[in-house]
């Protein structure tokens, strides 16, 4: 067997986290660029959609109000007309009863014209404008009156008013010209007024809006600023927050907050990439040193060649079983995982959990206390995580370990602990908030030689995780360690 162009070990490794370190780099940077461009476009854009929204909403604005103000002087104005008119008649009524039709006349204003028709016969009596035609009485208010071609320069266009007199012998009527009227001409060229009026008052609006909404988006413009210096070397970068309280501030908390937990993210996976590398480095360089061996001058060596294929094996062991509770990890945190959660006997957990350890370790003790019976999840990844657990206590306690097996109802309302403890020489304080984190040794050396890649009790996490429970570590150095897994109580069965 021929092996050539074999990297040096160290180099191997270091080429493994230089690759994965600038992936998540890339990833980092793309997403930070792309966040500040699309941060440019919508300072842009929202600048000019506020202003001009603002304008067409005070357009309507000043034309439902054009349009109010036209209907109620129309309004006011035709009751002040139907008032006139009425007046007028009465008026004429009266001068009428005493036998006075000039002084009718004389009393009505100029531009009220009036004439007094026989009820049965049509016949005028009396009248100031002998173009005014006869017209049935009006019910109690004013009516507007137009005909077609009336003069001979053009239509008439009248608002009269007509009542029978107190004997019902004839009919009084009482007209308007709403050509000639002042208010019915200021009311018909009020359009024609507030329209000019109103555009150059839009375009001042849309200006005044413009320097307006520039002004409020210059927070954004500061925190889009700021954004764009945020990159990949230099994630502890925050957004500016003023302190007013505002929805700005609001908004820039939540994405400072945001970014605390992708540079939280970004630093545990350049972590685990370094992690990764480091405990992937010693099986790779005991492989190449045993190839590089081999190729010299090992395969003509029997013993040799049998040594070093016994090594390479026991290094692809320990890369498959990294591999594999990585992978395993990542099921459980990614929830590619379907729980199966029933009813599970503690008691009957105990005692499978010692038979299975006595196996392999016949010499360690167990004692139980169950004060809890029955919990609800999923049984085969509590057991899993039980027996993570129960295997570190083995491999620090020794084989001769007492282990102690416990059932109680947690603080935590609906929850049971199972506490597993063990008589091994404990975790010192420092270490506590960190045996669950991947990769993590409190002996680098002892654990090494133990065998293990320091993922169990990260697996126990996640698999707590999935579970919908709890796990942490009670311990105190030199008086061993005691592991307590929250799970839910079993739930009541209709």
């Amino acid at each position: 067997m021929k092996i050539n162009n074999i990297a040096p070990p160290k180099e191997a490794a270091e080429r493994i986290q230089a690759n994965a370190t600038e992936q998540i780099a890339r990833t980092k940077t793309n997403t930070v660029k792309q966040s500040a461009a699309s941060g440019i476009s919508m300072r842009v854009s929202t600048v000019r959609e506020l202003a001009l929204k603002f304008s067409l909403l005070l357009a309507v604005i000043v034309a439902l109000f054009s349009v109010g103000i036209i209907l109620l002087l129309r309004a006011h104005t035709r009751q002040r007309q139907n008032r006139e008119l009425v007046s007028a008649a009465q008026s004429v009524g009266e001068s009428l009863a005493k036998g006075l039709v000039r002084e009718a006349e004389d009393a009505l204003p100029y531009y009220i014209t009036f004439c007094v028709y026989e009820s049965g016969t049509k016949e005028v009596l009396a009248t100031n404008d002998p173009f005014l035609p006869v017209l049935p009485p009006t019910p109690k208010k004013a009516l507007r009156y137009t005909a077609k071609n009336y003069f001979s320069d053009g239509d008439l266009n009248i608002l009269y008013y007509a009542r029978p007199s107190d004997s019902q012998d004839f009919v009084i009527e009482t007209a308007l010209n709403m050509d000639s009227d002042t208010a019915e001409s200021i009311l018909a060229d009020l359009p024609y007024i507030l329209v000019p009026v109103s555009i150059p008052l839009l375009i001042i609006s849309y200006i005044a809006s413009l320097f307006i909404a520039k002004r409020t988006m210059k927070s954004v413009r500061v925190m889009t600023d700021a954004a764009k210096k945020i990159s990949v070397s230099r994630l502890g970068e925050r957004l500016p927050v003023s302190g007013s309280g505002g929805d700005f501030d609001i908004l820039a908390q939540t994405l400072n907050d945001l970014l605390s937990r992708l540079q939280s993210d970004f630093e545990r996976e350049r972590q685990f990439t370094a992690d990764v590398s480091h405990e992937l480095k010693t099986p790779i360089a005991v492989m190449l040193g045993h190839a590089n061996l081999l190729r010299r001058w090992g395969k003509n060596d029997p013993a040799q060649l049998e040594k070093s294929l016994s090594s390479l094996i026991r290094e692809a062991h320990s890369m498959e079983a990294i591999v594999g509770n990585l992978l395993e990890i990542s099921r459980f945190e990614n929830g590619r995982i379907t729980l199966h959660a029933k009813l599970i006997d503690i008691p009957t957990l105990f005692e499978r959990l010692a038979e299975n350890t006595k196996a392999y370790a016949p010499e360690a003790s167990f004692k139980k206390h169950i004060g809890v019976q029955k919990v609800y999840t999923d049984e085969e990844l509590l057991y899993e995580a039980c027996t993570i657990v129960i295997s570190n206590s083995i491999k620090f306690a020794g084989k001769k370990a007492s282990i102690k097996l416990s059932s109680a109802r947690s603080e935590s309302d609906g929850f049971c602990d199972i506490a597993i403890s063990d008589d091994g020489p404990g975790i010192a304080a420092g270490a506590l908030s960190h045996i669950f984190e991947r990769f993590y040794r409190e002996d680098e050396a002892h654990e090494r030689s133990g065998g293990g890649a320091g993922l169990g009790l990260s697996i126990v996490k996640s698999i707590m995780s999935a579970l919908g429970g709890t796990v942490h570590a009670e311990s105190e150095a030199g008086k061993g360690c005691t592991i307590v897994l929250a799970v839910p109580e079993a739930k009541r069965e209709t």
